[in-house]
């Protein structure tokens, strides 16, 4: 009589299988990233293509992308890396889909540097129960599963035989789908390029790539500034009042949602009864993150020639004014500077032990505190940079107020519940699944919290009219997404970013007794200006002039 083998304990209860093939594993492994990776990707497709009219090409474009992570996969994974790679493209991929999917984030190089550079606090706002449980079935789950399997046992000849047959496999099925819509995919890729982006894993893992061979050039830089704005001359009149300037860096605000710009709702109802208020209708930002348009708003590169990498070694407007003796303050309640501020007095307003107004987070307002002692006494830098540096005879002074604004997703935490003017709000920072209405809700009562603090900061700037020529400027570092074509927050790259992520507010408060032509600012309310004005500005408030930005429109000219 046969006698029949026991199965083994994974079989006999059907639970795993004893080993499997490691082809087989790599192939299920790119199906399921296929499946529940990218269901961001396929919206993008859809909203382009939609499927009761493109159903062919969307069944090729599913097969396109299978054959691609097939083919990928395959070539990253033999037997000693087969299942270190999988259990990490399986965990990156299940981390980078939710909050594509849930956000419409995409992870290029500029996102992986805003979100290392986010503190805790505004990491743990993106943290949701649903994030929890999605990691853990879509990611965890598999990865043990994966890590428990056993690949089979091929000898050399034939594993190499299997690998080249796959390969091509791969090769011939991503060929297969494109040949049938030539047309079609070279017109998806030609008019299409962002939708690439939302592919997972693999735009965050070639973005990780990048970024780490950029912070290896780098290392390799040279730990030296490079000197801007050499030439600098600064003209000063015996008679005129030194100069005091108020710039708040808004976070995260979008210009058509500013009741001074012709919003449907006042949000701005104090500065809206101002005198000597201008809203700038056409302003842009540099960039759609903080990390990326912060540096660049006061570097002295133009956005289009802007490098961020080059912008880290090399000296910013905030160093030439310092050099030339003007007092440059920066008060700090965002993450940080992005080392704009690394050689000026810089101020953190992020905790109760700095700010004095915190409830369930520390706000803008705090950043007023101490305001008048601030000004009759400026603090100096750690150390000056050159022979001309801040004095404590000179009084022109730059205040620089960095703004926590509409930072999100959680809008609702960003204002005090006296601010709360518009329900419901979205009390969540999953936007996704709040209503398009109580997202907005939420985003334009932090806009009415910014505006009662800008008109906090006019109001502390009117003490000092007759001793200071003053002015406050305030400019976004760039605007937000609400949901508008299921894309929420920011951070898109430039070129296929929404307007509502580059049309920023820009608002300025310039007394009519101020050295400011108002005619040269009524005449570009409507005219395009940008973040790349902003240099050019400071250095004509306080009389500096360079050849750096000698053809570089200002937003005013001062009377002459």
């Amino acid at each position: 009589m046969s006698q029949t083998k026991p199965l083994s304990k994974h079989t006999k209860y059907g639970v795993l299988p004893k080993d499997i093939n490691h082809n087989l594993l790599v192939g299920i492994t790119a199906l399921y990233l296929v499946a529940t990776a990218n269901l961001g990707f396929f919206a993008q497709v859809l909203a382009v293509y939609p499927f009761a009219t493109n159903f062919g090409f969307i069944i090729s474009m599913i097969g396109l992308l299978f054959g691609l992570f097939w083919l990928l996969l395959q070539l990253l994974c033999y037997r000693l890396t087969t299942k270190a790679v999988l259990i990490a493209m399986v965990m990156i991929a299940a981390i980078c889909g939710y909050f594509t999917d849930s956000y419409g984030t995409i992870f290029d190089s500029n996102m992986l540097i805003n979100g290392l550079q986010t503190d805790q606090a505004e990491a743990m706002d993106l943290i949701a129960p649903s994030f929890i449980v999605r990691v853990l079935l879509v990611g965890v789950v598999p990865a043990i599963i994966i890590a428990k399997l056993r690949l089979k046992r091929v000898p050399v000849k034939r594993a190499t035989l299997q690998k080249i047959i796959t390969l091509l496999a791969a090769i011939a099925l991503a060929a297969v789908c494109i040949l049938p819509f030539g047309d079609q995919y070279a017109s998806f890729f030609r008019q299409h390029k962002q939708v690439r982006y939302y592919t997972n894993p693999v735009t965050p893992i070639y973005s990780v790539i990048k970024l780490a061979k950029d912070s290896f050039d780098d290392w390799r830089r040279p730990d030296t500034m490079t000197p801007r704005a050499t030439d600098a001359k600064r003209t000063v009149s015996s008679l005129a009042k030194p100069k005091l300037m108020v710039f708040v860096v808004g976070e995260t605000v979008r210009a058509d949602h500013v009741g001074l710009n012709g919003y449907s709702r006042n949000t701005t109802p104090l500065l809206s009864k101002q005198q000597d208020v201008y809203s700038y209708k056409e302003a842009t930002s540099c960039g759609t993150s903080t990390a990326y348009s912060v540096p660049c708003m006061f570097s002295y590169m133009d956005r289009n020639n802007y490098n961020m990498d080059e912008a880290n070694y090399q000296e910013n407007v905030l160093d030439t004014l310092s050099q030339q003796g003007i007092h440059v303050i920066w008060r700090d309640n965002n993450s940080s500077s992005k080392g704009v501020a690394d050689r000026v007095v810089y101020q953190e307003f992020k905790s109760p032990d700095t700010n004095p107004d915190c409830d369930e987070e520390c706000r803008d307002m705090g950043m007023l505190a101490g305001f008048d002692k601030l000004i009759a006494d400026p603090p100096k830098p750690a150390s000056t940079v050159s022979d001309n540096s801040v004095d404590s005879v000179n009084k022109d002074m730059l205040i620089i107020l960095h703004q926590m604004g509409n930072h999100g997703p959680a809008y609702y935490k960003r204002y005090p519940k006296a601010f709360e003017l518009y329900t419901p709000v979205c009390m969540s920072n999953e936007l996704s699944k709040c209503d398009t209405q109580s997202v907005i809700n939420a985003y334009d009562n932090a806009v009415v919290y910014t505006d009662y603090f800008l008109n906090s900061v006019i109001e502390a700037l009117k003490k000092y009219q007759d001793s200071y020529d003053v002015v406050m400027v305030y400019m976004s570092d760039h605007g937000e997404s609400l949901g508008e074509n299921n894309i929420y927050l920011h951070g898109l790259p430039y070129k296929v970013a929404p307007e509502s992520q580059k049309h920023v507010p820009l608002i300025i408060w310039s007394p009519a007794n101020g050295p400011i032509d108002a005619g040269s600012i009524e005449a570009q309310l409507n005219q395009p200006v940008s973040h790349d004005g902003i240099t050019p500005t400071l250095l004509s408030f306080f009389g500096i002039t360079t050849e750096e930005t000698v053809d570089k429109p200002a937003f005013f000219k001062l009377r002459s």
